[in-house]
């Protein structure tokens, strides 16, 4: 007689990186590309690249938690020239410094029709193919609707990284930090 033991469940907390892990950065009223005012960006080069208090640390206890820590972040001003491509690469390998699993990164413009940029769910059903992972024990960690969004599609549970709580949204759990969001998974 067989027994079919319980498989070993692979589940992955994905990770926005700009709002998240890193600072956004206060470009004022004048920066206005294409026409359109845009007053907080991703950070345009390394010296802009801050990490948030205790990420290190929240993306340890994520991994201890037994999540597999996947950043999965739309880039696109590698690709309207915001950023330099060399430079960007310099920033990434910062951030290839923090304990994380795996990396995914689109660099398509928002006006492009591409299924990995969020909030369609393309990168983290990519990663969902190469590890293997339970999207129902999972979670997308973002700061905006879009990483909501692609959580949803992708079915896994979401947490909104927020520093006004009172937000509309449609995430399953709205938090201060990613310390807290580290706290909360179970």
């Amino acid at each position: 007689m067989t027994v079919d033991l319980p498989k070993h469940v692979i589940k992955a907390a994905f990770i926005d990186r700009d709002g998240v892990l890193n600072h956004l950065v206060d470009r004022g009223d004048g920066f206005r590309p294409n026409g359109v005012p845009i007053r907080w960006t991703a950070p345009f080069n390394l010296l802009e690249l801050n990490f948030k208090p205790g990420v290190r640390e929240a993306l340890e206890i994520i991994g201890r938690k037994g999540y597999l820590r996947i950043l999965v972040t739309n880039q696109p001003d590698v690709a309207t020239g915001h950023i330099d491509s060399s430079e960007f690469a310099r920033m990434m390998a910062r951030v290839g410094e923090l304990p994380l699993d795996d990396v995914y990164v689109c660099t398509h413009r928002p006006d492009g029709d591409c299924a990995c940029r969020k909030p369609a769910p393309g990168m983290l059903l990519a990663a969902q193919k190469k590890h293997g992972i339970d999207m129902s024990c999972s979670f997308m960690i973002g700061d905006m609707e879009s990483d909501i969004r692609a959580g949803r599609a992708a079915g896994v549970r979401t947490v909104l990284v927020t520093d006004t709580l009172s937000v509309e949204t449609s995430a399953d759990h709205q938090v201060s930090d990613i310390m807290r969001a580290a706290l909360l998974l179970p």
